[in-house]
């Protein structure tokens, strides 16, 4: 039977075994993904595409500066946070903004797709230019820097644990604003505009280059959506129940047992940074493509690196055969 030590001892090493190896994909993912979105010309002027690529980059800041400070805290038990009044306000406020930033860019993404397949031109015209969409990713990231920033003010290293205090802010977030931004809005969203896209869908006819680029973005970007709408519920109302249980007493069993569930909880929700260039590489095969020419060229470059290497050492080094004196060489 499962004790208090075990639960511990399984809870940090989900952080060497999971967690490390979520951090390395998901940087190695965002990067891919930032690469091969704008080496592909036919993604260039495409809006769905270019919030993909905003949520990749912010995807690009959140897993290295945010989600490796949680592995150093949880899994080896580095307590910097709970120490450092500084480090505790700029990982909470750097938490929240750069989350909800990230799962934002996919909703556009999804209104998008619902405006690309509206048969009404202007409308399509005036809310998929990519001079909107660029205003809406900036306007987005400003947006969210300056809804948290009472998260600076609220976070406090109380009985050595960095925790938001006790207030009417916090209150506010853990009720309400968590599992709308986290839960309730993006499922919201993810229904009413996948909805709106297949029923526009059954009466849109584009030219055939244009269906096939929106077909393959869809592709993309459905299942992105449907792993943020399932991951996002749990993640959203943890905070509910910590925040109702927080008043009870508990055990030291109980409290390992929650801290595994946070763990587990934390690892689903990041599958939303970590499996997103990994959906598009399995669902796309543009994106197949322009990845597989990737490794060619790099194969190919490291290969003519080799030879050029070996032909210099060659050159630097004559042979032996070259160097020694045959029998019938005179000797000056």
């Amino acid at each position: 039977m499962l004790d208090e030590t075990t639960l511990r001892t399984i809870t940090r090493w989900l952080n060497y075994v999971v967690a490390i190896p979520f951090i390395i994909l998901g940087i190695i993912g965002a990067i891919l993904t930032v690469v091969i979105f704008t080496r592909m010309p036919l993604f260039w002027r495409n809006a769905t595409i270019t919030y993909l690529l905003a949520g990749a980059t912010m995807t690009g800041i959140h897993l290295p500066m945010i989600y490796s400070q949680s592995i150093l805290v949880n899994g080896f038990g580095l307590r910097f946070l709970d120490t450092n009044l500084v480090a505790c306000r700029e990982h909470n406020y750097l938490l929240y903004m750069t989350t909800v930033a990230a799962i934002s860019f996919p909703c556009w993404a999804a209104f998008d797709q619902y405006v690309n397949t509206s048969r009404n031109a202007s409308f399509r015209h005036r809310w998929s230019s990519i001079r909107f969409v660029r205003w809406m990713i900036v306007g987005t990231v400003i947006f969210w820097s300056l809804a948290y920033i009472p998260i600076i003010f609220v976070s406090e290293i109380i009985d050595g644990v960095c925790i938001l205090r006790p207030g009417a802010f916090t209150q506010f977030n853990t009720y309400f604003l968590t599992p709308f931004v986290y839960s309730v809005g993006p499922l919201i969203i993810i229904m009413i505009f996948i909805y709106g896209t297949a029923k526009n869908l059954r009466s849109f006819h584009g030219e055939r280059q244009q269906d096939y680029l929106m077909k393959q973005v869809r592709r993309m970007l459905v299942p992105q959506l449907i792993v943020l709408g399932i991951s996002g519920v749990p993640f959203g109302f943890q905070g509910i129940y910590l925040d109702l249980t927080s008043r009870i007493p508990k055990d030291g069993f109980r409290l390992a047992l929650e801290d595994f569930f946070g763990q587990v909880i934390l690892l689903l929700f990041h599958c939303n940074y970590v499996c997103t260039f990994y959906i598009y590489l399995y669902m796309s095969s543009e994106v197949r493509r322009i990845f597989k020419n990737l490794l060619l060229k790099c194969f190919r470059k490291n290969h003519i690196l080799s030879a050029q290497t070996a032909t210099s050492e060659h050159q630097q080094h004559p042979s032996h055969m070259e160097m020694t004196p045959g029998p019938h060489t005179s000797l000056k």
